[in-house]
């Protein structure tokens, strides 16, 4: 299972994720708090402030698999 699909599976909205490339992009909330604060590679994660919303957000490097299997 990618981490999008296990995130929506803990309750998270398909509209609170996004990608740029390979990278997985996931709204900051007690959800994506939870399952980054468990991940494996958390040392790599790193967070930003959207341009519209002006809200927290999650980048999880070369975590949206979906990316490669479009080339």
């Amino acid at each position: 299972m990618t981490i999008k699909e296990q995130l929506i599976q803990l309750g998270m909205e398909p509209e609170e994720i996004g990608n740029h490339c390979s990278d997985l992009y996931v709204k900051k909330n007690a959800i994506s708090e939870k399952f980054v604060a468990g991940y494996e590679f958390k040392n790599i994660v790193k967070t930003f402030v959207d341009d519209i919303e002006h809200k927290l957000w999650y980048e999880i490097p070369f975590a949206y698999p979906e990316y490669y299997n479009k080339k």
